[in-house]
């Protein structure tokens, strides 16, 4: 059981995590949104359109091409695997360990009779 409990509190946390990057990244795209309006008029201010275009394309490209890269870099390392246990280790309780595992040696005792 707490194996079960151990994977649906990480389960939890995994999406919880990933449902406030997902907020993060909506944030972000729209802060670059308003960014780049504000880069685009003040290049338009400087110079004209046909500029204001240009810079703010070449530089989306460059960061794309760099994003890029650094994604190839990251698929093509080899992935290393640790060793862990199945149950949560918990350092603070030694004697919470104890007496789990002598729960689960009890209730597996038990289903061997039957």
């Amino acid at each position: 059981m707490a194996l079960i409990a151990h994977a649906q509190a990480v389960a939890r946390r995994k999406v919880s995590g990933a449902a406030f990057s997902v907020v993060g990244v909506l944030f972000i795209l729209a802060g670059l949104a308003f960014l780049c309006a504000a880069l685009w008029i003040l290049l338009v201010e400087l110079r004209d359109a046909l500029f204001a275009a240009q810079v703010i394309g070449g530089g989306l490209v460059a960061i794309g091409l760099i994003l890029l890269g650094v994604g190839r870099i990251v698929s093509t390392r080899p992935v290393v695997v640790g060793s862990h246990s199945a149950a949560p280790q918990t350092a603070d309780l030694p004697i919470a360990q104890l007496i789990e595992g002598f729960l689960i040696g009890l209730d597996a005792g038990r289903r061997s009779r039957k």
